[in-house]
């Protein structure tokens, strides 16, 4: 299992001015599932809240569960003439939305864990 926690911010990493990122992770968290789940079944499992709290604290209030495959995506794309283009950033997991659900709480302190079934 894979966890996940800190703040969600979004933040300008190259030309993308909103790349989604966890705490202190240097890498936006749809490149991060990319690289270590992409095409695998996951259950995701994630809790938000005002400030920092265990995962007990937390799992007393609002609980979210997500079950599916995951599909991630980030890339950058360039012209040779105009250079910077576009940066695609997604990450869906069984059909569900996780960047749009995490944008919605920017800000704000997420504890978020990844099972692989394998």
């Amino acid at each position: 299992m894979k966890i996940y926690k800190g703040i969600i911010k979004e933040e300008t990493l190259f030309n993308n001015d909103e790349a989604l990122f966890i705490g202190k992770h240097d890498d936006p968290i749809a490149e991060i599932f990319e690289e270590d789940f992409q095409g695998k079944q996951v259950t995701v499992r994630y809790w938000i809240s005002e400030k920092r709290k265990t995962k007990n604290e937390l799992q007393e209030s609002t609980l979210k569960k997500i079950l599916g495959v995951v599909d991630a995506n980030y890339g950058e794309h360039y012209s040779e003439y105009t250079g910077y283009l576009w940066t695609e950033e997604d990450l869906n997991i069984g059909g569900h939305d996780l960047l749009s659900e995490l944008r919605f709480f920017v800000g704000k302190y997420v504890y978020l864990e990844v099972e692989i079934h394998e």
